[in-house]
């Protein structure tokens, strides 16, 4: 931290606290039974064939299962006038229903051999099912906030097989693009049915169980129905045939252009602009899921603050200038930094962008009249929430808490902000246990009876929870506008 006789409060300063490391790579680990194809898909998505000598092997016979950690990554080099990346894929060991494979050791085996903090995402290749292992993987990193891709792959010898059935043989004479398109709507009614068990299995098994637990939350209508979580999970879902010459082919490889176009360039945009987001973008709805979290912890991101000499305390990059002795309301005033902060906030979840397109272009937007009024009452509900505007309210608090009043400004915040943002303390024990397991539930919701007795570390500690609990609940109104406003904009897609 500056001294204080030295400390100026900038934009600069705002916007550290909205700023990630630049990445140099984008690493993908593949998942899927043995056979399911995950090396030809690394093969194919690159452009090779799997006779190529850079090509990943394809493990096959009583070896079929091994991969070495050291033998696993398979680069690709993205190169352009706007990006200059690595896509970094890991194949991991097959396995098959029998086994009892470890995948989540053989992960965390590759994230220490190649020194990767977390995976930018998962590809679980299958032909159709996912395995018990499997889906147990894809919850436990959608919960970390690792991408999932379902690649429901191989389809063109699905097609073949289901030719056979419905002709009584499959003609090598013809292509296969000849003998589908004599078949088109019952293959195409075979090929929905499969996806849509792949969407039941994937549904019942809670695989988006973090992100279903917060659409109970939304107040919308429009996030919380049926239909909306379905779309959710079957845009995860891609049909492909990593038969690399069709690979792309969108007469049954129909979703190989989406996949690669995704991680190719909306994933690794995404990655290189801190995860911000273009609503206009049509895969920006999967990046809205992921913002939340990531701005939350980067704003909570271990920066440390000496509480009294007595304990140390994680504190928001911008709290820690607060709440020291810096001048820093001579700097910038209260309703400056609340200005500052919620444009910040606007512009991560790609609101701002759109405000400024409404107000100065509304055509480049949309011709739809209707959608354009819809999309500006919407920005005068944002201006207008109350959930939104408490920052203000946190600001004033956190502003004034000096050593010598924290419990004062800890009873200030049980007794007004938490109601505010519709929290009780009843509420709120579940938190405080998780972080300070002396506590009780008990003494959780009657906190307010024994502040005076509590010592000012575990005062202070409180304090940073409470701060936690209340920005994560304004981040998560702005996730879900954010969400309504894509909906609204891309409602026919």
């Amino acid at each position: 931290m500056n001294d204080p006789g030295e400390f100026d409060i900038n934009q600069e300063n705002i916007d550290q606290m909205f700023t990630y490391e630049c990445p140099d790579s984008l690493n993908i680990a593949l998942i899927g039974k043995t056979g399911a194809g995950k090396s030809s898909f690394i093969n194919a998505f690159r452009g090779l064939s799997n006779s190529s000598s850079d090509a990943a092997e394809e493990s096959v016979g009583p070896n079929a299962q091994l991969v070495e950690i050291k033998n696993s990554k398979f680069s690709h080099r993205i190169h352009n006038s706007e990006i200059e990346i690595d896509i970094n894929f890991f194949d991991s060991m097959g396995f098959n229903d029998q086994n009892d494979t470890k995948i989540d050791s053989f992960l965390d085996k590759i994230k220490s051999e190649f020194k990767i903090s977390e995976f930018d995402a998962i590809v679980f290749v299958t032909q159709g099912r996912l395995s018990k292992n499997e889906l147990e993987i894809a919850r436990m990193y959608e919960s970390k906030n690792v991408m999932l891709f379902f690649v429901y792959n191989k389809i063109d010898n699905y097609l073949q097989d289901q030719i056979r059935k419905l002709t009584g043989s499959f003609k090598r004479n013809l292509s296969l693009d000849e003998q589908y398109f004599k078949n088109k709507e019952k293959l195409d009614e075979l090929v929905q049915s499969g996806i849509n068990t792949l969407c039941k299995i994937i549904d019942e098994q809670n695989v988006f169980e973090s992100f279903l637990n917060d659409m109970k939350l939304y107040d919308s209508k429009l996030l919380k129905n049926k239909n909306y979580k379905d779309k959710i999970i079957k845009k995860s879902i891609y049909l492909i045939t990593s038969n690399s010459e069709d690979f792309l082919n969108p007469n049954y490889s129909k979703d190989g252009e989406r996949l690669k176009n995704e991680i190719e360039n909306h994933l690794i945009t995404a990655k290189l602009n801190n995860y911000n987001i273009n609503l206009l973008d049509v895969f920006s709805q999967r990046v809205i899921r992921y913002k939340k979290k990531y701005l939350f912890s980067n704003l909570f991101n271990g920066i440390k603050l000496k509480v009294f000499g007595n304990t140390m305390v994680n504190i928001i990059p911008f709290l820690d200038t607060l709440i020291g002795n810096i001048p820093y309301i001579n700097a910038i005033s209260e309703e400056e930094l609340v200005n500052e902060l919620k444009k910040n906030f606007l512009k991560q979840f790609g609101i701002y962008e759109l405000q400024e397109k409404l107000r100065n272009e509304p055509s480049s937007i949309s011709s739809n009249e209707t959608k354009i009024i819809q999309l500006k009452e919407l920005m005068k509900k944002i201006q207008k929430d109350e959930i939104i505007n408490n920052l203000e309210l946190l600001i004033q608090n956190v502003n004034n808490t000096r050593s010598s009043n924290i419990k004062a400004k800890l009873k200030d915040f049980i007794t007004k902000i938490l109601p505010s943002f519709g929290i009780g303390l009843a509420n709120v024990g579940d938190d405080l246990i998780r972080f300070l397991p002396s506590i009780s539930v008990k003494i959780a919701s009657g906190l307010l009876a024994i502040l005076a007795l509590l010592t000012i570390p575990l005062t202070a500690a409180i304090y940073f929870i409470f701060l936690k609990i209340s920005f994560k609940k304004i981040l998560f109104r702005y996730e879900e506008y954010a969400l309504v406003i894509y909906e609204l904009l891309h409602e026919n897609d």
